[in-house]
């Protein structure tokens, strides 16, 4: 079993947890959604040579999905500015997978 698994694992059932009210919901939530983001940290930092998914203008495609990561993080724990930074990741995120589906213009030649 790896890291990601246990991870991933651990996520899913912080959340059931935190949607039942049970005590150490929140525990359990932010410590596997830290174990499942240095797994793939790490997975990433091993990697050699070129990656098999390319990424088109990942310079505001990596933020937008953290901060909308972060708000469905926030506010499934009921913490503050919740609202705003899921907004905020959501609507940025929307915003690169338009971009990245618009195509330059052929010119008839």
């Amino acid at each position: 079993m790896n890291l990601r698994a246990i991870g991933l694992a651990g996520l899913i059932v912080g959340v059931l947890f935190k949607t039942l009210h049970w005590p150490g919901a929140g525990y359990i939530v932010l410590l596997s959604a830290l174990l499942t983001a240095v797994a793939l940290v790490l997975r990433l930092a091993s990697k050699r040579g070129p990656w098999t998914i390319r990424i088109s203008k990942p310079g505001w495609f990596a933020p937008a999905v953290v901060m909308a990561l972060c708000g469905m993080m926030f506010k499934t724990m009921h913490w503050p500015g919740a609202n705003i930074m899921l907004m905020l990741g959501m609507v940025a995120t929307a915003a690169w997978v338009l971009a990245t589906q618009v195509r330059p213009a052929r010119t008839a030649a």
